[in-house]
């Protein structure tokens, strides 16, 4: 009886002690053997655009701990009863936020954070988590775009060794099927004025070109955290330029029939090619080496075909040129419907931009390659996205605020 007692009364010294130095027993043997736990505390940096007042709708967030493999979630806002055990932790959150925005309209947007190998191991410490606007819609996001190529051997312009990636943003498998890669008609250095109402920009996007991957739906998997690659030719461009891209291993190709004896497109028949819906040019589309357009990966309604689009969706427009100030009629265009759109980016040099071909819901601003189109430096570098973080599944997560400018970095393309 005594004896009882006694571990009786050291187990409450012990509750108590874990108490007073902010600790949580989540469970006790005969042995002695605890769990101790800590209060889930985050250390939170916001975007900029989101104002200070604002209401978390509903959220979570899941800690993994990297040596265990154990997950934790918990509800957004937390409580102080969210515990978790010391460890290093892979963290992902979401939440849904709602605010008045400059508009004066009320506003529910979705936030994301990620962080990699935060070690909690006192009651002290916190998770540094940098929340950034998200759209859970995008699941397939450009990975990297290299569209300026490698600088040709006279040293004068690029390569065709282009090519973009497709990445899998989240912790499921998906299918690029039937996903199509459009290039906008209206460039970024443009200060035309566009008098369409369908054309303008904040009501459709305009494309001059539309490349379709093949397929009858799940045929093209992408793994999580994986990417495809596309390029214009899947040749091995070393064999012409030393330090120019082999790009045998590619996913896909774009082929071109050109109408043109003089300009012919190069096919690899070990890679699949684009089905092209639509392109502006008789001969081959080349992606502007000059980085002043803007992208579009995108997914038609089900059981669009090519035929049913070109005859739905034409978009021949008329603008006031920026130069004569006349009246003119736009070349042959289609329409794309910003609801298809699942990821786009502009592209500009710095000292040319003036507006984007996308609306500023699907990309707040631009990602620059050079200060000017005409810099050669821009020759073997390409577009890269941010990584966030990992998820809580072990996959890395692409930035992705729908502004360029903060999501792509320039690097290297060798």
């Amino acid at each position: 009886m005594t004896s009882n007692k006694i571990q009786i009364k050291n187990l409450f010294l012990s509750v108590a002690l874990c108490a007073a130095m902010g600790l949580s027993v989540a469970s006790c043997s005969d042995d002695d053997n605890t769990v101790v736990t800590y209060p889930v505390v985050i250390a939170p940096t916001y975007p900029a655009e989101l104002p200070s007042s604002y209401t978390v709708e509903s959220g979570t967030i899941t800690y993994k701990e990297l040596n265990s493999g154990r997950s934790y979630t918990f509800e957004l806002p937390l409580t102080d009863s969210d515990v978790i055990p010391a460890g290093t932790y892979d963290i992902d959150g979401q939440m849904e936020v709602s605010f008045v925005n400059d508009e004066g309209a009320s506003v529910t947007r979705t936030l994301r954070a990620v962080a990699s190998q935060q070690v909690i191991s006192s009651s002290a410490q916190s998770a540094s988590l940098k929340w950034f606007f998200y759209n859970p819609s995008n699941t397939l996001v450009f990975g990297e775009i290299y569209f300026a190529g490698s600088l040709n051997a006279a040293g004068t312009n690029g390569l065709y060794d282009t090519y973009f990636t497709i990445y899998n943003n989240t912790d499921e498998v998906q299918y690029a099927d039937g996903i199509a890669i459009v290039e906008s008609k209206l460039l970024n250095t443009d200060a035309n004025v566009i008098i369409t109402p369908a054309n303008q920009r904040e009501a459709n996007f305009t494309a001059q070109t539309v490349y379709v991957i093949p397929g009858s739906g799940q045929d093209v998997a992408i793994a999580p955290g994986e990417s495809i690659k596309i390029v214009d030719q899947a040749i091995d461009w070393t064999a012409q330029v030393p330090g120019a891209l082999n790009h045998t291993d590619a996913d896909f190709e774009w082929y071109d029939e050109s109408t043109s004896a003089s300009v012919k497109d190069t096919d690899n028949p070990d890679v699949p090619n684009l089905d092209k819906w639509y392109s502006y040019s008789p001969t081959i589309w080349i992606a502007s080496n000059q980085c002043n357009r803007s992208y579009a990966l995108v997914r038609f309604p089900e059981g669009m075909t090519a035929e049913q689009y070109l005859a739905e969706y034409d978009g021949t427009y008329k603008y006031i040129s920026s130069v004569t100030q006349k009246e003119m009629t736009g070349t042959k265009c289609y329409l794309v419907k910003y609801d298809w759109i699942i990821d786009g980016v502009n592209l500009c040099p710095v000292e040319s931009w003036i507006q984007g071909a996308l609306s500023t819901s699907v990309d707040a601003s631009y990602a620059a390659i050079s200060e000017a189109k005409t810099d050669k430096n821009r020759f073997g570098k390409k577009f890269v996205r941010k990584a966030a973080g990992v998820s809580a599944a072990g996959n890395t997560v692409l930035m992705d605020t729908n502004d360029s400018a903060r999501d792509f970095e320039i690097v290297s393309a060798k």
